[in-house]
């Protein structure tokens, strides 16, 4: 992912594969519910501090918060390998998780199978 995939998205916007965060939610499980549909379906992409009308605010991922993403993304099962990265977009910093189209349908989290109906889950 490059910073010109990342604007190309945002200007799309928000949909059935893409889906802006403008923070890590102060519950990560809710990022993960987002995985999780986005695995149940054809894949899609996580942009965190992008807000909901499509503008690059930018977020703080140090360790600490990456660290609490990837320990709630281990609750989905079957596991699933998602791709996080931290880049810079016109000066601001953006995390991007890159969800594939799971192989093993039906992924669940906490008992509950997540699914992407249009842009919400």
């Amino acid at each position: 992912m490059t910073a010109d995939n990342i604007k190309l998205l945002i200007a799309t916007g928000e949909g059935y594969n893409v889906e802006f965060k403008a923070a890590v939610p102060a519950k990560v499980r809710e990022l993960s519910e987002e995985v999780c549909a986005f695995a149940n379906s054809a894949g899609g992409v996580l942009l965190i501090g992008v807000d909901d009308q499509g503008h690059l605010i930018g977020t703080s991922l140090d360790n600490t918060r990456r660290s609490a993403i990837q320990n709630s993304l281990r609750e989905i099962s079957p596991p699933l390998s998602c791709m996080i990265q931290v880049l810079e977009v016109d000066g601001k910093t953006i995390g991007v998780i890159e969800v594939p189209s799971g192989p093993q349908k039906p992924y669940v989290l906490s008992g509950s199978i997540y699914v992407r109906m249009g842009p919400n889950t």
